[in-house]
């Protein structure tokens, strides 16, 4: 048999295989949006007035954002909130611009520092500092770079509360003002989205529990029950962590799109976005060397080579089988809707999809040096601290 039927058998069936996978991706995009959930959903519900919210926001070296989180916060149509913001070890001016915010309402408190247990994480240890303090019967815990919607928390309360959930959690609205942020932040969200399905979160039966630190909703009973974060406080993904602690105690945790309401401004720098994601896939991974390795190699896989393999078989096909061109063809219309789809899921403009082989690139390298990280006991640095983190 000639080399060229060869090549074509082979590239008939990779390309085969794409199809299927691209129109199985687009099945399940199809559904997870068909059944998204979003916060909006409380605007629509009886507003909780009166219900006491505690908003914890650990702070570390956060002058970039923390006056419009501050603002965004102070603007909330809830009436009945306290607002505590813990500064841990700030060296920048953090501090001062909470003090302004402070004279100006009354609801504010600041906490400072300067220390942390050897066995706690930083961020862990500094909420729980807050949540000594916090007098609500909810508990809200955010992150310095977000930004509230006005009716965020009413909506939020009256989402847990028809929802009867332990622990709400948001999938915010991530920003796309950077070239990094519109590259590869989709192609990262969508490998650690891939790990927690989100339509998966919200079962009854059969459920994956999930959660996003950047929006952690607590009915006091549910967080005083578990022990507070004392009960994942050496977790550098303690909302992962809260999930399944929550859902393992019998509590129902409770996933919603933010849907523009919480946006979200996660990393400043391309160095920081690396620093960051490396955290994320190590510790969404379990920790696992292997798992991780896997996820590089499904990185590298469908984000060049089968693109690459509807392109062989459409030069191929072209000269020996038509239908390896028109399957080829196929699979690339089908591989270029998801990834468009996905782009625009994320907020990135829809040009950006054109670079989403590059995206790939980079998360495939991402998943390969946090491997080589547990592997060589390399310090992960997080909030101004380093942890050596041991693989399992």
């Amino acid at each position: 048999m000639p080399a060229i039927e060869i090549t074509s058998h082979i590239l008939g069936i990779i390309v085969f295989a794409s199809l299927c996978l691209w129109l199985g991706v687009a099945y399940r995009l199809f559904a997870m949006v068909h059944s998204k959930c979003t916060i909006r959903e409380g605007l629509h519900l009886p507003k909780p007035s009166g219900i006491p919210v505690s908003i914890i926001v650990p702070v570390h070296n956060e002058e970039r954002v923390i006056d419009r989180c501050a603002e965004s916060i102070r603007s909330q149509s809830h009436a009945n909130i306290q607002i505590i913001f813990v500064l841990d070890r700030c060296t920048d001016r953090s501090l001062e611009i909470l003090q302004e915010h402070a004279k100006e309402d009354d609801r504010i408190c600041l906490i400072e520092n300067d220390n942390c247990p050897d066995d706690w994480t930083g961020k862990c240890n500094v909420a729980r500092i807050g949540a000594q303090k916090a007098t609500g019967d909810w508990l809200l815990f955010t992150d310095a770079d977000t930004q509230f919607d006005p009716e965020l928390v009413c909506c939020s309360i009256a989402s847990a509360i028809k929802r009867d959930a332990s622990l709400l959690s948001l999938l915010s609205s991530l920003t796309i003002t950077k070239t990094f942020e519109r590259v590869v932040q989709p192609i990262a969200g969508t490998f650690l989205v891939r790990q927690f399905p989100v339509d998966r979160v919200n079962r009854e039966h059969r459920s994956r529990p999930f959660a996003n630190g950047q929006f952690l909703l607590f009915s006091r009973t549910a967080y005083e029950s578990i022990g507070g974060h004392t009960a994942v406080k050496d977790d550098l993904l303690e909302d992962i962590a809260f999930a399944r602690v929550i859902h393992k105690e019998g509590g129902r945790v409770q996933m919603l799109f933010a849907d523009g309401m919480l946006r979200c401004s996660m990393y400043s720098t391309f160095e920081a976005f690396k620093t960051g994601w490396k955290r994320i896939y190590i510790e969404s991974s379990t920790r696992n060397i292997s798992r991780l390795r896997r996820s590089a190699i499904l990185a590298f896989v469908v984000s060049i080579l089968l693109p690459a393999a509807g392109v062989a078989g459409i030069v191929v096909g072209h000269q020996v089988s038509p239908w390896l061109f028109w399957t080829s063809i196929a699979s690339l219309i089908a591989y270029s809707i998801v990834i468009g789809w996905l782009y625009r899921i994320n907020n990135a403009p829809l040009i950006f999809a054109i670079f989403a082989p590059i995206g790939g690139l980079v998360v495939a390298k991402l998943f390969l040096d946090s491997a080589s990280m547990l592997h060589n006991r390399t310090p992960v640095k997080w909030g101004g601290r380093e942890y050596i983190l041991e693989p399992k």
